[in-house]
């Protein structure tokens, strides 16, 4: 089995095993990072690039449950290439559900996305869906595990292209103020997941580079907790290492544990989601 498939098959039954009792943003989003963090906690493969990679990474969760501005998950990768050359970037990820019997996406907020894409380049909805996606963007281009692919992306400003059509006055509306969009509409801007993970993020594209922006999602823009907590942090933060070559992995995070504490499969058992 590729990383690929492997990534996909983490993704396709963490969804489907949340349906239909557990059907939450929050439930599916916490059991998708225990696994993804068991997957590439510190790994070397062949083959991904002309070069050997290590890849390690680590899970947190933002302490509280306040809603805050940066999205459900906050995506940060620092690429290190032979030579000590190494760059690290960032980018938010919203999570929203499939509703069970309409087919759409029910909890979609204007204002909440308009916020995001303010913060931070390259934002990205992320979409469940307990039924197989099929009609994602360029669909001829994916290998056909894709087909049983549940969790696509698709960027926040074209999400805000649509909504604008919906409702050209969406912004001047209360900030809990809902846009339902129909999957089968938005799913042709999209692509999986897994392939966004692999193929974008560990090779440097659509992430922020800005480091004060970088500094502040780890936690530490701030002394004041509550204004942290309430204003400039993801409910999630996944921080991943990725080296080519001989370059060395970095192994420890430098997060805030103050505001974030680490996802650990030892965990598993005593979290209450």
């Amino acid at each position: 089995m590729t990383l690929y498939s492997e990534l996909e098959k983490i993704f396709r039954q963490q969804i489907l095993d949340s349906y239909p009792s557990d059907w939450d943003e929050d439930y599916i989003t916490r059991k998708i990072l225990f696994e993804y963090r068991k997957l590439f906690r510190n790994i070397q493969i062949n083959g991904f690039s002309s070069l050997p990679v290590t890849i390690n990474s680590a899970a947190y969760k933002l302490i509280g449950n306040t809603e805050t501005q940066f999205g459900d998950i906050g995506f940060i990768v620092k690429l290190t290439y032979s030579g000590s050359h190494s760059f690290e970037g960032a980018t938010s990820l919203e999570a929203k559900k499939i509703h069970k019997n309409k087919r759409s996406f029910e909890e979609i907020k204007g204002k909440q996305l308009n916020k995001i894409s303010s913060k931070i380049q390259y934002p990205m909805l992320l979409m469940y869906d307990n039924k197989p996606i099929k009609k994602f963007h360029d669909y001829s281009f994916f290998p056909t595990t894709t087909k049983h692919n549940h969790a696509v992306v698709v960027p926040i400003n074209i999400v805000e292209s649509i909504i604008r059509e919906i409702n050209p006055y969406y912004i001047d509306k209360d900030k809990n103020y809902k846009i339902p969009i129909d999957g089968n509409s938005i799913y042709k801007f999209s692509v999986p997941l897994a392939y966004q993970i692999l193929f974008r993020y560990f090779r440097g594209l659509d992430l922020d580079f800005n480091q004060e922006l970088i500094r502040n999602l780890k936690g530490y823009q701030n002394q004041d907790l509550s204004y942290l907590q309430e204003s400039n942090l993801p409910q999630y933060l996944l921080v991943v290492s990725v080296s080519y070559g001989e370059a060395e992995t970095m192994i420890d995070f430098d997060i805030n544990t103050e505001i974030f504490t680490e996802i650990t499969s030892s965990e598993l058992d005593e979290v209450e989601f």
